[in-house]
């Protein structure tokens, strides 16, 4: 599949640029450069019985990551989580490409601090226009925040055996008040962060995570740092997450969405899920993966995702935001 690009980083991505990076921001606390295939190998270990069987589409989707990002590096995984790096913060910024078709935004603070990582993102969203509509929901999950005032009838995602993104087992929604449109970004900003510390925390990964969604308004009366503004669309639908954030999304899609505002790319195969039926067909071996298939919740952010969103830390700074740029040689 992606097989020729491990090479191609493994031979050019770890020398040049790329070694240049131990003067970067962050250091190279983690040591040497290692190749893509070494790199896997520690991966591999640190994700355990999870991932047999299932290492050459890991280590593909390690490859194509690496060499259509602009942060050129490869420390090692395990001086990334678990070696003397030094403190600090840094924002990422940049862009990633999806399917070669178009690119989305990646923008994020990752800091050091006591030993451990912590990684914040914070989407800001615009409400939708105008008075006296309604807010498509996943579940029930609001009503008591909101004291009932919600429409709550059928199998909430959570239950209804789908994988389609928007399963339509049953009606869930809320009117499009204020009040709601708090609640709901309430809800996904202490419960999304959740789906990656659960499995940072599984794979005794030391690093946290904190999402944060507000309101556009607020974010910039309290000039607050803001990765990704969007508006709030109030349905569900599959659109890029960079076109809008939907209030019918389950909690598990939110936090695929999440991972491409971190730079992580889908894990599926392009083109699958466009015509006469859903959900997309994620790579073999992905479907255990939040970033294979999203809409589950018991798949997993494997120690490859982690490691892609905090070795860009010890990365020189990219010349170009072009993601392509002096990625292979």
């Amino acid at each position: 599949m992606l097989a020729a690009l491990a090479l191609a980083v493994g031979a050019a991505g770890c020398g040049g640029a790329a070694a240049e990076g131990a003067g970067a921001p962050g250091g190279a606390g983690s040591g040497r450069e290692l190749t893509v295939g070494a790199v896997a190998a520690e991966l591999e270990a640190m994700s355990g019985p999870l991932i047999e069987g299932r290492e050459a589409t890991f280590r593909d989707i390690l490859a194509d990551t690496v060499a259509k990002d602009a942060y050129l590096c490869l420390p090692s995984p395990r001086g990334v989580f678990h070696g003397d790096a030094p403190e600090g913060e840094r924002r990422i910024a940049g862009m990633m490409p999806h399917y070669g078709l178009f690119f989305g935004p990646m923008s994020y603070l990752v800091r050091r601090r006591g030993g451990a990582w912590e990684v914040e993102a914070r989407i800001a969203v615009d409400p939708p226009a105008g008075a006296g509509g309604r807010l498509e929901l996943p579940d029930c999950g609001l009503a008591a925040a909101l004291g009932g005032a919600i429409a709550c009838r059928g199998t909430p995602y959570s239950r209804a055996g789908s994988t389609d993104a928007c399963p339509g087992s049953g009606e869930f929604s809320a009117s499009a008040t204020p009040a709601a449109i708090r609640a709901l970004l309430a809800r996904w900003s202490a419960e999304v962060e959740g789906y990656w510390n659960r499995d940072a925390r599984a794979f005794g990964l030391p690093v946290r995570y904190d999402f944060d969604f507000v309101l556009a308004d607020e974010a910039r009366g309290r000039s607050l740092r803001v990765d990704l503004s969007v508006p709030l669309s109030p349905t569900c639908g599959r659109t890029p997450y960079f076109s809008a954030m939907r209030a019918g999304w389950s909690l598990p899609v939110l936090a695929h969405e999440v991972g491409h505002v971190l730079g992580l790319l889908d894990e599926y195969e392009a083109l699958s899920g466009i015509v006469g039926c859903y959900p997309k067909t994620p790579f073999p071996g992905a479907e255990i993966s939040r970033m294979g298939l999203s809409m589950r919740e018991q798949t997993r952010l494997l120690p490859v995702h982690h490691y892609l969103v905090l070795r860009r830390f010890f990365c020189r700074e990219p010349a170009s935001t072009d993601p392509y740029a002096g990625a292979i040689r």
